[in-house]
This record gives C-alpha cells, structure tokens and sequence, in this order.
C-alpha cells in the first residue's frame, strides 16, 4: 500500500497547484479562453502508456482508507456551498473537474454509509504455509499447530 499513497499525495498535490493557479488566474480575470481540440484518438497507436496506479472510483472511497480524510471532507462540502466558490466553478469547468475529483474522495453520499475497505488475506505467508508441511505439522481446527 506504501505506493498507493505515494501516487495519491502526488495526485493529490497536482491537483492542488493547478487549483491554486486557477484561483489566482480566476481572481486576476487573466484565465485563458477555452480551447477546442480535435480528438486525438488513433493518432498514434504505436504509442506505449506506462503503466499507473488506478484509484477507485466509489463515492467517499478515501475515508475508510484514510480516517483523517473524513475532516477534510467535512470542510469540502460547507465551501463548496459558498456564494463566491459556486461562482468560481461555475466559470472555471477544469476548476469544477478538479474539485469534482477532490468531493469524490472524500465525501460520501449522504444516506448511505461509508464504503468499507477489504483487505487482502495476507495470513498465513506462502512461505509459513511451506515450512509447516515440510515439518510434518498441519494447522488443526483452533488454529494451533499439530503433529501429523
């Protein structure tokens, strides 16, 4: 899990700087026009994509991983209520996606409770497993190990 984490504080972090460049550019009156691009897809299809880490996509998936997240959500959603900050979004739509990525993290949807994180059964190693049946042992029915 180590690298999850990495890859999300830097996801996290980009988006952070992004946002905050688009409020100075926002309050400034300095945002640039919007942009239409040709799709780009089949272009290139020689092109090989690194492989990334994909976060979940579930409503409020980051508060069972992480339980300070649930505070920061908690002062998402009050801001997000604000005159000037509906304002702002409303006018910046890469402001809105970034802030749209940002609520579906941490907030959950109201009604239903929290999404739970399964965890991987990581009990017994392979390698515990190997050395009890090399030594003739087997796991019996209260967990504790037994003579064959």
């Amino acid at each position: 899990m180590p690298m999850f984490f990495i890859e999300l504080w830097n996801r996290v972090g980009r988006m952070r700087a992004r946002l905050e460049k688009l409020i100075g550019q926002w309050q400034a009156g300095t945002l640039p026009k919007a942009r239409m691009r040709e799709s780009q897809a089949g272009a290139t299809p020689e092109r090989v994509r690194t492989p990334h880490l994909c976060f979940p996509s579930a409503r409020g998936w980051l508060v069972p991983r992480v339980g300070d997240a649930a505070k920061f959500g908690a002062m998402l959603e009050p801001m997000l209520t604000q005159e000037e900050c509906v304002r702002f979004l409303d006018e910046v739509p890469a402001a809105r996606r970034i802030v749209g990525v940002l609520a579906r993290m941490l907030i959950p949807d109201p009604g239903k409770p929290a999404p739970k994180m399964k965890r991987a059964v990581v009990w017994p190693p392979a390698a515990w497993q190997q050395a009890v049946s090399q030594a003739g042992m087997q796991v019996g029915p209260t967990g504790r190990l037994e003579w064959i």
